[in-house]
């Protein structure tokens, strides 16, 4: 009896089994309407999901970051699955709906097989929306800072191309722990190891090289900078120097062979502050094959050896005769070869001392000029009185003023010098110079900012073709060699235009600075703590102040008492707890940058009538006051965070 009742179990879940199916196949014809709302229900989701993750995505590509292969490929699956699968199957729906037979009965067949493709669809879609749950879409490429020009053909002389084999043969020697380079301001100490970097990253001689400027007034805050982006490291904007240090101190400490490059020291620079790896700190690699090598450049031997502890140096020379007329003739082609050219040609190299940077800016100048203009310009270097600029050759100095001389336009020559307000080997925004050229009115018949726009990348193109400033190493950025910087400084005196080095005593040197009857003046991130309590300057026009310092620092209220005339003021780095109620009185002011600040009462603002640009970029303003609505003649109001 058991068997009996075993078997008729048996076969009622074999007629089970196989009767699901049969109705699952019947379901396609007589419920396909509700498998295609389940299709569409479930696309209607995964459309969701697929704008959740495109957004990010597209901001990515914007910022110019990589996206993730999966991410790409999902979305490239789910446009395919949109448009080959679930489309044609909606599109096909009206046609399920028609009638066969003259209309007397459903068309099954059509109804069969969209109710299978809707439901086999739904589940694709079901699967997709699983697999469309990313973390993250994209990532920071690596950093590769664009080369220059003068990189690749740099080796062209003789002279050069030794020294270069003589600096890569010693980062072979695992003794050489530190290699200095050395020599003259503007002999090409920056292109040789740029030179160099490109030529170890080529051959895989390090797993990673980075690089940065120390320059006169070393800012470790910059420095670390610089090197964070070599290693796509970014920090915490809450980060104090010290922690930063700490972080990319362990950071570098990972790559087993490192190469780091500090260009242009001037002074000992302690690399535990920066947090550079070296000494005690780099005994604790426990790999042998690591190392920790160090490329430093500076116009000091003595520097190099006595205070940052090189173990070898290499002086870069000036170029021979030889090859500075070889460098000269490059730039100008068979034009300095003709019988009237050729002795002027000659005399002009000889002027230029051998140095590259001279000599470059000086055939750039005389590029496609007449044999008149070549007769002054040699006239010019003959009769000049050179400046006595500390390490710094006489003839360069005049080379260098003989290509701003040259200059056509004296819109040019102005931007040049207000580029010589920024501090040394720092990076020149080009929309800060657009900002303070239109506030100060440097820009001849320019009356909106798209038309200033146009101007100042006309302005900066022209100062680029005489090699008077170069491409940053950002993006809407330029910045100046240090010798045609300090050249730049001293033109810029002349129209007493005053940018106040370092010193210890600011309010001394502002005292002084401003008995010379200033008409601009700027102090160059620098660590002020305090201000003179009255600026009293009544021709100044322009005022930049760009501080560093993580302190507080309060602006009298009487400081710009006496300084009506100011057209164009940028604070960067303050902390205010009101605006000085003296600012209220600069009626002439155009164009007022206050980047970086925090800010509180700034109601203020509304009595400058002929403001045209009023910038908080990067600063924390408590809340934006009504009176901004006086401002009839404004044209730009800046309150973007990080980007421009």
């Amino acid at each position: 009896m058991a068997e009996v009742c075993l078997g008729a179990f048996y076969s009622i879940v074999a007629a089970k089994s196989l009767f699901k199916p049969i109705i699952r196949q019947i379901s396609y014809v007589f419920k396909y309407q509700s498998y295609m709302d389940g299709q569409k229900d479930q696309m209607e989701k995964l459309g969701d999901i697929k704008e959740r993750v495109q957004q990010p995505v597209d901001h990515a590509r914007r910022q110019g970051d990589g996206i993730y292969n999966d991410v790409t490929k999902w979305l490239n699956k789910v446009d395919a699955f949109s448009d080959e699968v679930a489309k044609p199957i909606i599109d096909d729906e009206d046609g399920a709906k028609k009638s066969c037979f003259k209309g007397l009965c459903p068309n099954l067949f059509s109804r069969y097989k969209l109710g299978k493709q809707a439901a086999t669809a739904a589940d694709t879609v079901v699967n997709l929306v699983k697999e469309g749950d990313f973390r993250d879409v994209s990532y920071r490429p690596a950093p590769n800072r664009a080369e220059h020009r003068e990189v690749n053909d740099y080796l062209a002389f003789d002279s050069r191309m030794k020294v270069f084999q003589d600096v890569v043969e010693a980062l072979k020697d695992d003794k050489h722990n530190i290699i200095g380079v050395y020599g003259m301001g503007g002999v090409g100490k920056t292109t040789l190891v740029k030179r160099i970097r490109k030529q170890v990253m080529d051959n895989k001689m390090f797993d990673k090289v980075v690089m940065a400027e120390v320059t006169q007034t070393p800012d470790h805050h910059k420095i670390q900078d610089n090197l964070a982006f070599d290693l796509g490291l970014e920090f915490d904007s809450n980060e104090n120097e010290f922690q930063r240090a700490s972080r990319l101190c362990q950071r570098l400490k990972q790559e087993k062979r490192l190469l780091i490059i500090l260009d242009n020291i001037w002074t000992k620079l302690e690399f535990d502050t920066v947090g550079i790896p070296y000494g005690d700190v780099e005994k604790e690699r426990t790999d042998d094959r690591s190392r920790c090598t160090m490329i430093l450049t500076s116009r000091n031997r003595d520097l190099l050896e006595r205070d940052m502890n090189s173990q070898k140096n290499f002086l870069i020379e000036v170029l021979s005769k030889e090859e500075a007329l070889q460098l000269f003739e490059n730039i100008l082609g068979d034009s300095t070869k003709t019988s009237t050219i050729q002795p002027i040609a000659d005399e002009i190299v000889k002027r230029c001392g051998g140095l590259p940077v001279a000599v470059t800016t000086v055939a750039n100048a005389l590029k496609s000029k007449s044999l008149d203009i070549w007769k002054d310009a040699l006239s010019q270097l003959r009769s000049s009185n050179p400046r006595e600029i500390d390490g710094m050759d006489k003839n360069v100095y005049t080379s260098i003023e003989l290509s701003y001389n040259l200059l056509a336009s004296k819109e040019a020559k102005s931007l040049f010098r207000l580029c010589g307000l920024y501090n040394e080997g720092h990076a020149i925004q080009v929309a800060s110079l657009l900002r303070y050229g239109m506030g100060w009115g440097l820009f001849k018949n320019v009356y909106t900012l798209e038309e200033a726009r146009s101007r100042v990348h006309r302005l900066i193109d022209n100062l680029k073709s005489s090699c008077l400033l170069l491409d940053g190493d950002g993006k809407d950025e330029v910045k100046m060699h240090d010798v045609i910087h300090v050249v730049a400084v001293s033109i810029a005196t002349e129209e007493q235009m005053f940018n106040i080095p370092n010193v210890a005593d600011v309010e001394k040197k502002m005292e002084e600075t401003k008995q010379k009857g200033p008409i601009a003046i700027s102090l160059p991130h620098r660590d002020i703590q305090e201000l003179p309590e009255r600026l009293q300057c009544p021709n100044l026009e322009l005022f930049l102040l760009f501080r560093k310092g993580y302190g507080s620092m309060q602006i009298s209220d009487l400081f710009f008492e006496g300084t009506e005339e100011v057209k164009v003021l940028s604070l960067t780095g303050v902390r205010f707890s009101s605006l000085p109620s003296s600012l209220g009185r600069l009626f002439n002011l155009q164009t007022l940058c206050l980047g970086g600040c925090r800010l509180k009462d700034i109601a203020i603002v509304g009595q400058l009538k002929k403001l045209e640009i009023l910038s908080f970029r990067d600063s924390y303003i408590e809340e934006l006051p009504h009176e901004i609505g006086q401002l009839t003649r404004l044209q730009l109001l800046d309150l973007s965070v990080g980007a421009l």
